[in-house]
């Protein structure tokens, strides 16, 4: 009798210890599992912070006089030629090689990195200098236009073509074999490797232009870019546009390749234009793309 007494409670210990056992390796295997969610949560809340981290780079520069001279150098690489705003963006590798040359004469002007030079009429009364370059038209205070004396020309190497495009755009491709035309009453034809650039008379040219009228709203700043958002409009005062007759004093147009016109300003309506220009490896910035801002 003794003996099975003896025999029930080493069975019941045993019971018990097996117990113990699983409850102690349930346990522990609860808690590693935990530790590797916990550890999982911890490491997404690292790469969170990493991210949040990696976003305050972004710097807006609008208003830092430390970038006001950057900012302005950049801004002027676009000219603000027309071609810079366009609804559909601008890339490089679409650009045609008259809008390169276009744009590179145009920075080469404003910036003054040219030689001028005054030529002489043709014969006393005559309206042409020689290669058919026009008199210096001038334009009194009342809007009358006159006719100057002389032909005052740009003569513009192609060595400056070629390295002032390089500087705007960081690319070597573009064709400086032929003329152009930068606008509609000027040409720039090719003599011994130099652009001469000037007036030309072409009958029933179109006069008046489409004028970019933008203004810097915004500049951010990262790592590696530089982005420069401008708002305004486009105002057109090209003979073949303007009607005298419709009642209408302004053309305003929002991008360049709208036909869309309207005649009050209404800047709200108007679109953001975002200029990207990116760091080089000799730490210069150049221009990469237009696109609509957001």
């Amino acid at each position: 009798m003794e003996r099975s007494i003896i025999k029930k409670v080493a069975s019941k210990r045993k019971y018990i210890v097996f117990f113990l056992l699983f409850f102690i390796i349930g346990a522990a295997g609860g808690a590693f599992g935990t530790y590797k969610t916990l550890g999982i949560k911890i490491d997404n809340n690292k790469n969170e912070k990493n991210e949040v981290i990696k976003e305050s780079k972004e710097e807006d520069i609008t208003r830092n006089p430390d970038y006001t001279e950057r900012i302005i150098q950049l801004y002027n690489y676009l000219s603000k030629d027309n071609i810079f705003y366009s609804s559909t963006g601008v890339n490089l590798e679409n650009l045609s090689n008259e809008d390169k040359l276009r744009v590179t004469y145009e920075y080469i002007i404003n910036n003054s990195l040219s030689e001028t030079e005054t030529l002489q009429p043709v014969y006393y009364g005559a309206l042409t200098c020689k290669n058919n370059f026009s008199l210096d038209t001038i334009v009194s205070s009342e809007g009358v236009t006159s006719y100057g004396n002389i032909c005052t020309i740009y003569k513009i190497p192609i060595e400056l073509m070629t390295s002032t495009y390089k500087k705007l755009f960081n690319n070597d491709i573009i064709d400086v074999s032929g003329p152009f035309n930068p606008k509609t009453n000027k040409t720039c034809i090719l003599l011994d490797n130099v652009y001469n650039c000037g007036n030309v008379n072409i009958p029933d040219a179109i006069t008046g232009s489409l004028t970019s009228k933008f203004e810097i709203q915004k500049v951010i700043k990262d790592e590696k870019t530089i982005v420069i958002y401008d708002k305004g409009y486009l105002q057109d005062t090209r003979s073949n546009i303007m009607d005298p007759n419709d009642g209408n004093e302004n053309y305003y147009l929002h991008s360049s390749d709208s036909n869309l016109y309207y005649y009050e300003l209404k800047s709200a309506d108007n679109l953001v234009f975002a200029h990207t220009f990116v760091l080089g490896d000799d730490g210069n910035y150049r221009y990469n793309g237009t696109t609509i801002a957001k």
